[in-house]
């Protein structure tokens, strides 16, 4: 019903909604409320046997994020930003348990569909909201960040990277991993209302009316693009704070 009543509004009320910062939040709110966990809800049902070494309590650290450490941690604090029901960064570095903080603006549903299929997660994603991330931590307090197909489902991108980096320690990394232009490729359904993507060599975000960013510039004091990849689907992203 909830699908239902949202593809109404994406029909019939989003495509005349004006640009503006209130409408914006209106779009996306409507759709975490009425689609958010839908995929999530499908998923879980359909991939428990996939998706079981997400729950297991000693699943290493993926070599792509234990490379951007730059020493060997026997406390390891790891942020991962629109986690969903269940964190994918793995639970243990090096034999030490890792501290993980997954979050997400829809942990309440998600622990709600984890209970009423019995899976327990090691971590129960908690609520949180990227763009508030400052008021809820500490200043400093992570030794990396993580986001994967997440940060362009977020209200405002720019200014979830930016408390994002707020609360990573200085010289540790921000990775993230995120579909290429996912708002065009779903044409601006649900969540997807914004696009990833490499322009000349820069990390850019843009919109359905043609609003571009320049992510490289707009963090240039507090942060820099330490590596990219690109592939036809996907783009790896790396920040470092400064």
């Amino acid at each position: 019903m909830r699908a239902k009543v949202y593809r109404l509004f994406y029909r019939l009320i989003s495509p005349y909604l004006p640009n503006s910062s209130f409408c914006q939040y209106i779009k996306w709110k409507s759709a975490l409320l009425l689609v958010g966990d839908e995929f999530h809800s499908s998923n879980l049902a359909q991939n428990q046997a996939k998706l079981a070494k997400h729950f297991e309590h000693d699943t290493p650290l993926q070599p792509e994020l234990a490379e951007l450490l730059t020493c060997s941690k026997t406390s390891l604090k790891i942020l991962d930003v629109g986690a969903g029901p269940v964190s994918k960064v793995g639970k243990v570095y090096n034999g030490y348990p890792i501290e993980l903080v997954p979050i997400d603006p829809m942990a309440s549903r998600y622990q709600e569909i984890l209970t009423s299929i019995n899976l327990k997660p090691k971590f129960w994603t908690k609520p949180g909201n990227g763009e508030s991330l400052s008021q809820q931590f500490v200043k400093d307090s992570f030794d990396m960040i993580h986001a994967r197909n997440s940060i362009d489902h977020t209200l405002n991108p720019l200014k979830v990277i930016k408390e994002a980096l707020h609360v990573l320690k200085p010289e540790h990394f921000f990775y993230m991993n995120h579909y290429r232009n996912e708002g065009s490729a779903a044409n601006y359904y649900g969540l997807h209302q914004w696009n990833f993507d490499i322009e000349d060599g820069c990390f850019v975000i843009n919109n359905r009316y043609g609003e571009s960013t320049n992510v490289n510039k707009a963090i240039e004091s507090i942060a820099a693009v330490h590596h990219f990849s690109v592939t036809e689907q996907r783009l790896v992203l790396i920040l470092k704070k400064l």
